[in-house]
């Protein structure tokens, strides 16, 4: 049976094993993935939100551009008709030429411009202005080419391209944004790619990204994030939750079935146990009981000796019916509760009838008695027949496992409230690691290949059934020469109760 339970046990530590490592594995696999999908969404947020802050920069200096065509003190724009093409034809030039310049107009035709006329009113400057920078201006803006249409406008537009600088501050709140976007929330910085990494905490780093608006300037920037593992946990969440409580589920069935394993082994080993001492308790009255018939039978008796003999099978098959009903008791405690029939009583009057009862086998034994009575009423609700037993049941374990002739202690009273017994016997301490299980059924505290004391390993444990069907508890300790039984039952408010001749039926 051990060895069964031993190559089951490691079995099924050898699947357990293997699923945690399964779990590992899927675990690493799904914390890869998590890394490469932040990767590619921080670095797909970075081009986004620069392409974003690139065309914010681009839109200022569009719009700085159309306020320098506007001003009719720097530029003059004109117009007129083409003979050839028949549309409007503009022009623009510097109204302050530098000396000597010889340099022709810009000019530039607008097929949608469909007002044919020689001379400009503010609408025909508006629509050219808007349409020269939107198309002309913009396009070249965008491939880096700062164009001289004419002499001032291109030296305006090399010096905006030359004081461009990227709008970190802004860009950070872009960047921000397309991070929330993708479900990424946790600190970052912006840096210029060609820098170390700023600080050693700064773990990751996304790929360099142009930031250039204009072409020119060597302008890359990264995005270094101090703390990633709290995005990689995020997006792992429900993967971690459901490999820990499978994991969690695993190892709880586990430990479930071989501690079901482990105590069927021990009831097992009781049972057997029990089965001897059973056969044992059972050999001696039945040979007493053939003995005696068969004196019966075989010899000629007179009256006397035959009553004797009659007495005799009379009291083994006594004990026979007493060792069957304390099986059938335990039996029916464990699967449906001893039978009670519950009534307001005193335990005095009832602890005093237990006392008359086990007065001749103390005397037997030689025990002395110390009784302490309860200097009051104790009311609980009881069964008077079944508490009886199990205050047999421990004078009982008292007078067999207690020392020959060493003096028995029953006391009754009031504690927190609940009304306690407690029995005490003086002999051989119980040893510590059968305390929590003398309730057990069948267990017997071990003592080796002696069978001197008698006894099933039912007692106790009808016992425990009988107090907690009674909605109480019962304890045991033992120290030294010394070893206790303490019931406590709930008391109950001040009510009628049975006298005390009614206990005794």
């Amino acid at each position: 049976m051990k060895r069964r339970i031993k190559l089951l046990v490691a079995l099924m530590a050898g699947c357990t094993l293997a699923l945690l490592g399964l779990q590992a594995y899927w675990n690493y696999q799904a914390y890869q993935q998590a890394l490469r999908s932040f990767r590619r969404d921080a670095n797909e947020a970075l081009a986004d939100a620069t392409r974003q802050e690139i065309r914010l920069r681009q839109e200022a200096l569009f719009q700085r551009c159309r306020a320098w065509l506007a001003d009719t003190n720097q530029f003059v724009i004109a117009a007129h008709v083409d003979s050839a093409e028949g549309y409007t034809i503009f022009s623009l030039a510097d109204k302050h030429p530098l000396p000597r310049e010889k340099r022709a107009p810009y000019t530039i035709g607008f097929r949608d411009f469909e007002l044919k006329t020689k001379r400009l009113d503010a609408a025909g400057r508006a629509f050219f202005i808007k349409r020269f920078t939107a198309s002309t201006v913009a396009n070249n803006v965008r491939e880096g080419l700062a164009y001289y249409y004419t002499r001032r406008l291109g030296d305006k537009l090399v010096a905006a391209f030359e004081a461009d600088t990227v709008h970190t501050r802004r860009l950070g709140q872009l960047y921000a944004r397309a991070l929330r976007q993708r479900d990424i929330s946790t600190p970052f910085q912006l840096a210029l790619a060609q820098r170390s990494q700023p600080t050693r905490e700064l773990i990751f780093a996304t790929s360099a990204v142009d930031a250039n608006a204009f072409g020119k300037k060597n302008a890359r920037l990264r995005a270094w994030f101090p703390n990633p593992q709290r995005v990689y946990l995020r997006r792992m969440q429900g993967v971690l939750l459901g490999s820990v409580g499978l994991i969690g589920i695993v190892v709880f069935c586990f430990a479930y079935t071989v501690r079901s394993l482990l105590s069927q082994e021990r009831l097992a080993a009781l049972k057997d146990d029990f089965v001897s001492n059973m056969t044992h308790e059972l050999k001696t009255p039945v040979a007493t009981i053939g003995v005696a018939a068969e004196a019966l039978e075989q010899f000629d008796l007179g009256p006397e000796a035959s009553a004797e003999y009659l007495g005799i099978i009379r009291q083994q098959a006594g004990r026979l019916g007493t060792l069957i009903d304390q099986i059938l008791q335990s039996a029916v405690a464990e699967h449906a509760g001893p039978p009670l029939a519950r009534r307001p009583l005193d335990l005095g009057p009832l602890l005093a009838q237990v006392l008359a009862q086990v007065q001749p086998r103390l005397m037997q034994a030689g025990s002395p008695l110390v009784y302490e009575a309860p200097p009051s009423p104790l009311p609980i609700a009881g069964d008077a027949v079944h508490l009886t037993n199990v205050l047999l049941t421990l004078f009982d374990n008292a007078l067999k496992h207690g020392r020959l002739g060493g003096e028995i202690q029953l006391w009754g009273g009031v504690r927190d409230s609940s009304a306690v017994v407690q029995l005490t016997n003086e002999g051989p301490a119980i040893p510590p690691q059968y305390l929590g299980r003398v309730f057990e059924k069948f267990f017997r505290v071990p003592t080796g290949n002696r069978h001197d004391v008698p006894g099933y390993g039912l007692g106790l444990h009808y016992a425990q059934a009988v107090v907690r069907h009674h909605g109480g508890t019962i304890v045991v300790r033992s120290q030294g020469q010394h070893t206790t039984f303490i019931i406590t039952l709930p008391l109950m408010p001040h009510v009628a109760l049975a006298p005390a001749a009614a206990l005794r039926g």
